[in-house]
């Protein structure tokens, strides 16, 4: 989430993420699970994805898809959403336009903000992690869903990859570039 961190995803949309997330050997899922900088990745993209469709931008693929140790994802696939899709998105309340960033999750977040930063490899000057809220992404839209890349956050904290999915949405709130709407009201989280 320098990335600064999407109520619903249809049963399916839910499923594949969350399969693609604890792939065995031999799930569906795309080929590549090489990071850009030919370092392993955890887990795999799935191939489909319901209300979604694969599409073709390697410049949105390049803003997303990070080396070991700067965040972002791994190995990632880019996506045109073809029908409203929710995402959830965990941003920092003292910090306004972090609320539509561009980087959410499929599911809504569980746990802690200690385990959540854990399994999305979010640094701790990236973000709060204290409010919540799930917005759905506009059709027409390209995405980019990926596993999560390591991060060092130069100060001695270290988080690996994950198979954990996220969905990098060309959001740049700073900038009032918003490709998501009808969102919840932010709610305080955990």
């Amino acid at each position: 989430m320098k990335r600064s961190p999407t109520v619903l995803l249809s049963v399916s949309f839910v499923s594949l993420l969350v399969l693609a997330g604890c792939a065995a050997p031999g799930a569906t899922g795309t080929a590549t699970s090489v990071g850009i900088d030919g370092e392993a990745c955890e887990g795999r993209v799935p191939d489909a994805v319901s209300g979604l469709v694969p599409s073709d931008n390697p410049a949105l693929l390049r803003q997303a898809r990070l080396a070991s140790g700067k965040g972002g994802t791994c190995t990632a696939r880019v996506f045109a959403v073809q029908e409203p899709v929710t995402l959830y998105r965990v941003f920092d309340s003292t910090v306004p336009y972090s609320r539509f960033g561009g980087w959410w999750s499929a599911t809504p977040p569980t746990g802690t903000q200690d385990s959540y930063r854990q399994a999305f490899a979010i640094c701790p000057t990236w973000s709060r992690l204290d409010r919540v809220i799930s917005c759905q992404v506009h059709p027409g839209t390209q995405v980019v869903v990926g596993t999560t890349q390591s991060v060092d956050c130069g100060d001695g904290r270290v988080f690996p990859k994950t198979a954990e999915i996220q969905v990098f949405v060309p959001n740049n709130g700073e900038k009032g570039i918003f490709h998501t709407g009808a969102c919840s009201p932010p709610a305080v989280w955990p």
